[in-house]
């Protein structure tokens, strides 16, 4: 009977220790922090497998675990204390702060729209990966490496100022990261960058004012000259293939630009399109998107009024002739105007002069050379800028085209240019000489001038 209560006793004292080890391990006790940050070094508890400041995946450190009763360090790969059953805790951490629910919950939405943002940017919908930033700093905003990605984003986008702001909040949020000075020296570059912009939208403010004055003397001495009814001599059997044959060609009274279009009136055309967006006049088949600004707009270039304004597409100068209330020149109307009735090869005359034009490649104001008209007044028909017209080019038209008022053919892959440029040979600016080029194309010797039908009595 003894031996058997022995028996009973045993096991009794077996299973209360067993029961014990089993309470204590299952007991809530601190989270051990065994993982770290590699970009900001905090340290996280072992089942956290991303920081929650900036999204980095964590790696393993190596801990010194001791009992929190004894003190004593366990062996590697030892959980819980041989003499009291204790959930060993780092050395140098006695325990990790639990973090509230509601905290975490915040942590992990940032993160969510922290990873959609990043997807968007990856598929270049910027927009929405914007808004998807936006709610992750809601939910969570010091979150070092959210900042980071808008400063980056907004920095592609042209916003200077948000791209500095979010740039700042990661340098303070994350001072040890390796690309700290990086991006330190980003957010000067960038202030001066947006201080230049500051400094072109007051130029642009003085840019305005200077663009009014001017066109108050602009609009009293620039008009139109009327070409009167008749034939002329078009075309030339001396030149190139695409001008020949040399033939008459009667035209219908019209009224052609005495001077080309100058930056002032283009500036005028621009200011009305901005307030308006009206695109009720521009040619049906334009690119999508274009609001026809020039190419360099904040050139210096442009700050003078009376230069002939330069970098117009065919899509450009057709909208500003139709909002003018008048259209670009027909290729045969452009000629005429430039040689008038006796077929000479230059605006002044049959002999080169080159005091007549301006072919220095530097700009000059519109109608500075006062001896290098045509008979019919038009200045500038030989260099400045070539002149958009409105036919499309085919080089074998003059072969096939009407003898009265030819308007080119009905479709093509380019259109007329007219005139030669400040960057072009003496031949390039002879009356006849045809050029063409894509309508889309835009450079610093294109520009144009306006035509009209001459009113009826």
């Amino acid at each position: 009977m003894k031996r058997l209560y022995l028996i009973i006793l045993c096991c009794v004292t077996v299973s209360c220790v067993v029961l014990v080890s089993f309470l204590h391990a299952d007991a809530p006790g601190a989270k051990a922090l065994t993982k770290k940050c590699p970009t900001c070094n905090k340290l996280f508890s072992d089942e956290t497998k991303f920081c929650g400041d900036d999204g980095t995946k964590l790696i393993d450190i190596p801990m010194k675990m001791i009992c929190p009763e004894c003190k004593k360090e366990g062996a590697s790969g030892e959980k819980f204390c041989k003499e009291h059953g204790k959930k060993l805790v780092p050395l140098s951490e006695p325990a990790a702060a639990p973090e509230s629910d509601s905290s975490q919950q915040k942590k992990e939405l940032a993160r969510k729209y922290y990873q959609e943002g990043n997807a968007h940017c990856d598929a270049e919908s910027y927009d929405l990966a914007i808004e998807a930033y936006k709610k992750a700093e809601e939910a969570f905003p010091d979150f070092p490496a959210l900042h980071y990605n808008m400063g980056w984003l907004y920095s592609k986008l042209g916003n200077a100022e948000q791209a500095i702001y979010h740039l700042q909040r990661y340098i303070v949020l994350a001072p040890g990261s390796p690309d700290i000075t990086e991006v330190q020296s980003y957010v000067v570059i960038l202030k001066n960058a947006a201080e230049k912009r500051r400094e072109a939208m007051d130029a642009f403010k003085s840019r305005n004012e200077l663009m009014k004055k001017a066109l108050i003397e602009q609009k009293q001495k620039h008009d139109s000259v009327v070409v009167p009814a008749g034939e002329f001599i078009m075309g030339s059997n001396e030149a190139r293939e695409d001008t020949y044959p040399e033939r008459k060609v009667y035209l219908d009274a019209f009224e052609i630009d005495r001077y080309e279009v100058t930056n002032a009136q283009y500036w005028e055309f621009l200011d009305y399109m901005k307030r308006t967006n009206d695109h009720s006049k521009c040619f049906k088949g334009e690119p999508s998107g274009k609001d026809h600004t020039p190419r360099f707009w904040d050139n210096e270039y442009y700050n003078n009024p009376d230069f002939p304004v330069v970098r117009i597409d065919w899509y450009d100068a057709y909208a500003y002739a139709a909002w003018a209330g008048k259209r670009l020149p027909t290729e045969a109307e452009w000629e005429k105007a430039a040689r008038g009735l006796d077929g000479r090869k230059f605006p002044w005359g049959n002999e080169w002069d080159p005091a007549r034009c301006n072919l220095s490649g530097e700009p000059k104001s519109v109608g500075s050379v006062e001896n290098g008209k045509s008979v019919y007044g038009c200045y500038d028909m030989a260099g400045s800028v070539y002149e958009w017209c409105a036919d499309w080019y085919l080089d074998t038209y003059y072969q096939e085209a009407p003898s009265r008022n030819p308007k080119g053919p009905d479709n093509g892959l380019r259109r007329i240019i007219r005139g030669g440029s400040r960057f072009s040979q003496p031949f390039q600016v002879r009356t006849h000489t045809r050029k063409s080029e894509q309508p889309n194309l835009f450079n610093l010797g294109l520009g144009f001038r306006c035509a009209k039908d001459a009113k009826t009595e």
